[in-house]
C-alpha cells in the first residue's frame, strides 16, 4: 500500500513537472508599455525600435517611422508631460522635443541627424550635456542650443557668426541662471575668449582668456578626446566620435573655472581670476 501511494506521488510530481513548462511555453508575451500621460511607448523585446500612441492613435513625429527611445521630462504641456526622443534613418529627425498644443503632439528638432556620419550618430545618440551645477538645463552644443527640461523651453542667444556645427567659431557652454544669456566660448586660431549673449540684443559681455589658454587648457582636452575615440576605434567598441567628447570636456572644463555673477550689467561669467565686462561701447 504504502509502494502504491509513493508510485502515486511520483507519477503525480512527473506530470506536474511536464505541465509547468508547458504552461510557461504557451503564455503569451506581453510587450513593455510606458505611459507618460496620454502618451504610451510600447518596446517589443523582438525590436530595437519604439512606438508610440497618443490617445491610442499611432504617432509618428515629423513623419519619422523610426524611433528608439522616448525620455519623459518635467515639463509638461496642456496637462500632459513633454518627450525627448531620438528619432533614426532616412525619415528621423534626430533629437526632438514633443509638446501638446490644442490637444495635438507637435515636434520640434533639436539636434538633428548628421547626415554624413549619421551610423555613428545613431550608435550614440545626442540627449544634451546637464549643465554643471544646473543638471535641469541640457546643452546641446554642436547645435547651439539648450533646453530647459523643467519648462521645456527651447534656448538659443544672438551671437554673430556661426554657432553649429563640429567647427563653430563659437559654442554655447553655459546658461545664465535666468535663461536669459548664454555664454559661448570662441576659439579662432587659438585665440581663446568668452562672448555673454542675450536671447535677442546681440553681445552683453566679452572676455579675452589669456594667450597660453589654447596651450595649457584646451589642447589636452582635444588630444585626450582624440586618444579616447581612437581607442574605441581600434577595440571596435565605446564612442568614437572625437568631435563630441571634445566638446563634452570642455563643457566640463568650462564649468569647473567659470561661473555666473550678478552685476550692474546683468549676469556676466567669471574665472581664472577674470570677468566678462558689456563690449565697449555699449551701455549696460
Amino acid at each position: 500500500m504504502l509502494f502504491f501511494s509513493l508510485h502515486r506521488l511520483a507519477a503525480a510530481a512527473t506530470l506536474a513537472a511536464a505541465i509547468v513548462p508547458a504552461a510557461q511555453a504557451q503564455a503569451p508575451y506581453v510587450p513593455v508599455m510606458q505611459q507618460y500621460g496620454d502618451f504610451v511607448v510600447t518596446r517589443d523585446r523582438h525590436d530595437a525600435l519604439v512606438t508610440l500612441t497618443f490617445r491610442k492613435h499611432g504617432y509618428w513625429p515629423g513623419g519619422a517611422r523610426e524611433v528608439v527611445e522616448v525620455r519623459p521630462l518635467k515639463a509638461t504641456r496642456e496637462g500632459q508631460p513633454m518627450l525627448l526622443a531620438f528619432t533614426k534613418g532616412y525619415t528621423g529627425q534626430g533629437t526632438i522635443l514633443i509638446g501638446v498644443q490644442n490637444g495635438e503632439p507637435l515636434m520640434r528638432p533639436i539636434s538633428p541627424l548628421q547626415r554624413d556620419s549619421m551610423v555613428r550618430t545613431e550608435r550614440d545618440p545626442e540627449w544634451g550635456v546637464p549643465q554643471p551645477g544646473r543638471p535641469e538645463m541640457l546643452l546641446f552644443a554642436r547645435d547651439g542650443r539648450a533646453l530647459d527640461t523643467g519648462t521645456g523651453e527651447l534656448l538659443w542667444f544672438d551671437v554673430p557668426g556661426g554657432v553649429t556645427g563640429d567647427y563653430a567659431s563659437a559654442m554655447l557652454v553655459s546658461v545664465s541662471p535666468d535663461g536669459r544669456r548664454g555664454a559661448y566660448l570662441t576659439n579662432a586660431l587659438t585665440k581663446v575668449g568668452i562672448i555673454v549673449a542675450t536671447r535677442d540684443d546681440g553681445v552683453a559681455g566679452v572676455l579675452a582668456l589669456p594667450p597660453d589658454t589654447y596651450q595649457r587648457w584646451l589642447k589636452p582636452l582635444s588630444e585626450a578626446a582624440s586618444a579616447q575615440a581612437g581607442a574605441a576605434i581600434k577595440a571596435r567598441q565605446g564612442r568614437t566620435d572625437s568631435n563630441r567628447i571634445r566638446r563634452e570636456l570642455e563643457l566640463a572644463w568650462f564649468g569647473q573655472q567659470f561661473q555666473w555673477k550678478q552685476g550692474k550689467g546683468g549676469w556676466q561669467v567669471t574665472g581664472l581670476g577674470l570677468s566678462s565686462a558689456p563690449p565697449e561701447g555699449k551701455q549696460p
